[in-house]
């Protein structure tokens, strides 16, 4: 009975470990599968880069052929135009100033104006009390004269 027990142990040991086995086949025949789908997206990657590499050196060769036309165009209008493209940049650069100097003066005119309404404030805070004292003199002077009415009679 003991050798049948420990038969029927090997048998479900046996049988886990093919169980396992199998899974692991199985894992191991997905991972074979992205290992080449990664070397197909690396192929792609690479082509990828050979055809930006293309592009960028179409992109240089066209930026090239337009810095010659420009120079073409220019040798073509002559003095004349460079003249009318200097002062265009000249005026350009005099605009920029002039909008720096407009929007430096308009942040001063901010901060005056801020200035200003806290002086007005205080003003009126001051006048406010001076009519207080002013009031209140008058009301000593009139106590005072009272009292020297009083002392005369």
């Amino acid at each position: 009975a003991l050798r049948l027990q420990a038969a029927y142990r090997g048998l479900r040991g046996r049988r886990a470990a093919d169980a396992r086995a199998e899974a692991l086949e199985a894992e191991a025949l997905a991972l074979e599968a992205e290992v080449a789908r990664l070397a197909e997206l690396a192929k792609e990657i690479k082509a990828l880069g050979k055809r930006v590499g293309e592009g960028e050196k179409k992109v240089g060769v066209a930026d090239a052929t337009l810095a010659s036309l420009q120079e073409q165009v220019l040798a073509v209008g002559g003095i004349k135009l460079r003249a009318q493209k200097s002062k265009v940049e000249t005026l350009g650069e005099q605009v920029s100033g002039l909008q720096q100097a407009v929007t430096k003066a308009e942040v001063g005119l901010e901060s005056k104006t801020a200035a200003q309404a806290k002086l007005e404030a205080s003003l009126s805070k001051q006048q406010a009390a001076a009519e207080g004292l002013e009031r209140q003199v008058r009301e000593l002077e009139e106590g005072l004269k009272k009292l020297e009415d009083d002392a005369f009679e």
